[in-house]
């Protein structure tokens, strides 16, 4: 008697091998989106606080700077627009070649605890940078008028 061997695969178990193998495929490529998108909104999150102590160094130098000093540093909201004497630090909306905002607030500290001289006077620096509403980075520093 004559047996046979049947050598390569049914149909069926064909396409069931092709539905796992696509399955994974398609798994494999969502962990790797997200992976990408952490990595971008970490490498964003970066550049912001790269753009925020920029602007908080360049107020520190303004209150260094012998021509300027403490003074110089004006109170503003975080909404001020244009340069005045009221404004040294407009908000830049976008920041140029960027999708994120920076803005700078500068509030009476005199009150804090803080503040190593309550009766010369300190200044809160708030630098913050957001993306569609969102805030991505802060740096607070206190100017003290010594």
């Amino acid at each position: 008697m004559k047996t046979h061997t049947m050598r390569g695969f049914t149909l069926i178990e064909m396409v069931i091998l092709m539905v796992v193998f696509f399955g994974a495929v398609v798994s494999l490529l969502s962990v790797s989106r997200e992976a990408a998108q952490r990595v971008a909104d970490i490498d964003a999150s970066s550049r912001a606080m790269q753009y925020a102590q920029e602007r908080a160094e360049m107020v520190l130098a303004d209150r260094r700077n012998p021509n300027r000093g403490y003074a110089y540093v004006p109170l503003q909201s975080a909404s001020c627009a244009t340069v005045s004497a009221s404004c040294a630090y407009p908000m830049e909306n976008p920041l140029t070649g960027t999708a994120l905002m920076r803005s700078v607030q500068i509030t009476s500290a005199s009150s804090s605890p803080l503040c190593p001289v309550p009766a010369s006077g300190c200044k809160q620096v708030l630098v913050t940078m957001t993306r569609s509403g969102r805030t991505v980075a802060t740096v607070t520093l206190l100017l003290a008028n010594s």
